[in-house]
């Protein structure tokens, strides 16, 4: 990730820009709490940081993501499998 885009990112809010790719991404978002974010597939996101997040599913950690592209790729890949 270039600098400009990384700078760019780190100036929002990481929850709020987290539920704006998930709504992108068409991800049912089901419970908004305070670092945490459930949506549809027993799937919750952890806001760690700026540009850190942390994946579980049914409370296990599946991995880490500071791309938030691939994170939502990631879930909906798994979604579409079901």
């Amino acid at each position: 990730m270039d600098e400009e885009k990384k700078a760019l990112l780190q100036a929002y809010d990481p929850k709020e820009l987290l539920l704006f790719v998930l709504k992108h991404y068409e991800i049912e978002i089901q419970h908004v709490g305070e670092n945490t974010v459930e949506v549809e597939g027993d799937f919750t996101i952890e806001v760690e940081g700026v540009l850190l997040y942390k994946l579980l599913w049914k409370g296990l950690v599946i991995a880490p993501f500071n791309d938030l592209d691939q994170l939502c790729a990631n879930i909906s890949m798994e979604l579409s499998r079901d």
